[in-house]
């Protein structure tokens, strides 16, 4: 394959379904041969096909003899619509960030692993971006799937804590109403000065909801604990969603690992994003999974 600059992979646009028959899309860069494949899963309010994160991680996935399957979720975007196949016909169901259940995100990763077999690939690394990060992670601690060799995290922020450092004071006002907001029936209404439904906005808020916990680094970090694959963790030392040093995210997540293998790198400069150190980082992705 010609080498190609990071605006532009070659591959191919795939569709496929959720466990629960939602049809999604992702895009797919081969490395012919190979039976390595990484999921990449995009962050909140993302897609597979905006920016060129993915495309960069994609790339060095390649060098490393991984084949990518870049993917939207059912989160994809802000708002957008699925179609849920059901028999030979099936309905529209509005969908994106502002409306998903995040415990959902489970059943889109295991749909695109399950198309990702049809083709031949039979081990696996999970990586994802921002809030991809807590769902490739709560995908690996719902299913134990052997066939994950590696989860991949790139800026895995505290979403609970980030939220309430935005919030202030209207923080516990918010959730309360939210709370009150779920037991009139009315999930998927947004919360005012939130941007979310308030199932999706409790999802982060609510200590009780997995989403929230995940990366809680004033917490136990219990469930992170739990997974034994290899974790390789990397941030830019700029993130602008840390609410403490990005040093110090790393050095919690080293304590409070239970993994055989545990990686990172911080990439000075950068932001949450990695916008114009991609390549540095698609660098160090490689040369992890070149160790697996």
């Amino acid at each position: 394959m010609a080498r190609l600059p990071y605006s532009e992979v070659a591959g191919k646009l795939i569709t496929f379904l959720s466990s629960d028959r939602l049809l999604l899309n992702g895009f797919l860069t081969e490395r012919h041969g190979s039976r390595d494949c990484m999921i990449y899963v995009h962050g909140m309010g993302g897609n597979f096909y905006s920016g060129i994160l993915s495309k960069a991680i994609a790339q060095g996935a390649l060098k490393a003899g991984y084949s990518t399957f870049a993917i939207n979720t059912r989160g994809h975007d802000l708002e957008s619509s699925a179609k849920v196949l059901s028999g030979r016909n099936g309905r529209r169901l509005p969908i994106g960030t502002k409306l998903e259940r995040f415990e959902d995100c489970a059943r889109d990763i295991g749909g695109a692993i399950a198309a990702m077999r049809k083709l031949g690939y039979r081990r696996f690394a999970l990586a994802g971006h921002s809030t991809g990060c807590q769902k490739v992670l709560y995908y690996l601690l719902k299913t134990t799937d052997r066939s994950v060799r590696t989860l991949v995290l790139l800026a895995p922020d505290d979403d609970y804590n980030l939220n309430r450092k935005k919030l202030g004071r209207r923080c516990l006002a918010t959730v309360s109403l939210a709370k009150k907001m779920m037991a009139d029936g009315r999930r998927n209404s947004q919360v005012p000065g939130t941007g979310f439904s308030a199932q999706r906005f409790l999802s982060i808020a609510d200590l009780k909801r997995p989403e929230a916990r995940l990366f809680n680094y004033d917490g136990e970090l219990a469930e992170f604990g739990r997974i034994r694959a290899p974790v390789f963790v990397a941030f830019g030392t700029r993130d602008e969603g840390a609410v403490k040093p990005v040093s110090a995210y790393v050095r919690i997540l080293k304590e409070h690992s239970g993994s055989r293998k545990f990686g990172y790198l911080l990439i000075r400069r950068a932001t949450h994003s990695f916008t114009g150190y991609e390549k540095r980082l698609a660098a160090g992705v490689s040369s992890w999974l070149r160790t697996m």
